[in-house]
């Protein structure tokens, strides 16, 4: 049955206590369905069934075969960057 944004907001608790044992809550404005609030274990069957994965994963699991390493420059070969054994300063470029 659905509930008013009003009357929702009044009884969010008991209306959550719903959700959470299997009957899940439409709410409405204006007479219009607004959302409907399900429980947790049902969004994660229904609407988002397996966990994100991270980007390492992703890589992993990528069916391309990909060579990351050539991909990245060497460290001396990119813009911007002394070698690591130079001083930060030249003589006399004292900040």
């Amino acid at each position: 049955m659905p509930l008013a944004l009003q009357d929702a907001k009044n009884r969010f608790s008991a209306v959550a206590d719903e959700a959470y044992r299997g009957s899940p809550q439409v709410v409405t404005r204006r007479g219009r369905p607004l959302v409907a609030i399900i429980s947790y274990d049902l969004y994660r069957e229904k609407i988002c069934p397996s966990p994100r994965k991270n980007i390492a994963e992703a890589f992993r699991d990528c069916p391309v075969e990909v060579d990351f390493a050539a991909l990245i420059p060497p460290r001396s070969a990119r813009p911007g960057r002394a070698h690591p054994a130079a001083p930060l300063f030249a003589r006399g470029d004292v900040p």
